[in-house]
Parts: C-alpha cells; sequence; structure tokens
C-alpha cells in the first residue's frame, strides 16, 4: 500500500510537472488543487486515507490550529499534515502590484516551519499528532530565493518560468514524529 508520505509527495511532483495548466491567485488555490489531486488519486487506487482542509490539530482557547492539508488514517487519525505558503511573481499583470508582498519571511513561511514541528512534536500527546508534517512555499517568481532556509529545509528549483526570467522555487520543510 502507497504510504501518506509517497502519495503526498507524488501529489507535490505531480503539481510540478503540470504547473503551467493552472493559474494560481492565493494559497487555498493551491491547497485546492493539491486536496482534488490526492483525492482522485485515494479513489482510484482505494486507499485508507481520508484528506481535510483545515482540520484542527491544535486545540486553543478561542479556536483550534488547523493544518492546511490533513491525511488522516482509517482510525481517523492524522497521517501527514501539510502546510502550504504561496507568493505569486511579482511581475504578473494580473495582480496588483500594492498586494506584494503577499506573505512574509517571519511572520508566515518560519512560523509555518515552526507549526510543523509543533503538529508532530513529542511534547503534544494525543491522537491528533501527527506522523510527518510538511510546509512547502511556492515562491513564483523566486522573490525568497536568496533567503537562507532554515535547517532541514530546503530550496528546490523547479526550472518552470512564469514570468521570464524569474523561476518558480519551492522551499520544503519536514518534520517527523517519534513513532506513535
Amino acid at each position: 500500500m502507497k504510504s501518506a508520505i509517497s502519495l503526498f509527495e507524488e501529489a507535490i511532483f505531480w503539481l510540478r510537472a503540470n504547473y503551467l495548466n493552472y493559474r494560481f491567485f492565493t494559497e487555498r488555490g493551491v491547497v485546492w488543487t493539491i486536496q482534488t489531486h490526492i483525492i482522485s488519486v485515494i479513489l482510484k487506487e482505494k486507499l485508507p486515507y481520508k484528506v481535510m482542509n483545515d482540520y484542527p490539530i491544535l486545540r486553543g482557547k478561542r479556536r483550534s490550529l488547523c493544518a492546511d492539508i490533513t491525511m488522516l488514517d482509517f482510525d481517523e487519525r492524522p497521517e501527514l499534515v501539510a502546510e502550504f505558503k504561496y507568493e505569486p511573481a511579482h511581475k504578473r499583470e494580473d495582480i496588483p502590484r500594492s498586494k506584494f508582498p503577499v506573505v512574509f519571511w517571519t511572520e508566515g513561511i518560519l512560523k509555518d516551519i515552526e507549526r510543523i514541528h509543533t503538529f508532530t512534536s513529542d511534547d503534544f500527546t494525543g491522537d491528533r499528532t501527527a506522523k510527518v508534517a510538511y510546509a512547502l512555499f511556492i515562491d513564483e517568481g523566486s522573490h525568497f530565493k536568496q533567503k537562507q532556509p532554515p535547517p532541514g529545509s530546503r530550496w528546490e528549483d523547479w526550472n518552470i518560468s512564469i514570468i521570464p526570467p524569474h523561476n518558480v522555487s519551492v522551499l520544503w520543510s519536514k518534520a517527523k514524529s517519534v513513532e506513535r
């Protein structure tokens, strides 16, 4: 049986191969595209996973802290959670200049990376601890590419040009929990 990790990573490789078939404007467009693709693979291959959007992982005082995508096992425990950030190319003519930057390095990207470590933390106990978590930042115009990735993260160039000479760059981060 295909693991949740394989299913998710294959979905991201699928997105890379099909990126030019889509025009994203927001993070939720990317999340929707990945989630619907994963659902179609689950149905086609009859895999025992359920995929949820904004699934509550950590309960808070006012509201729960949710993950963009959560893959649940047959017992409805999180196998995998994923956080996404998306920055459109700044030279696109279909997005007003006043919208940029869409995300911020410290308050957005680094916070998501910190959050995935929380989602898989040994300090967090219970059935909602994820086995593995990802934070993916899709930087359509490589606006942030010069930033040093945090430990355990890496930049990957997709060699796709939306607005030449800008390339789509993706910051991958991954956290694993101790087996539950």
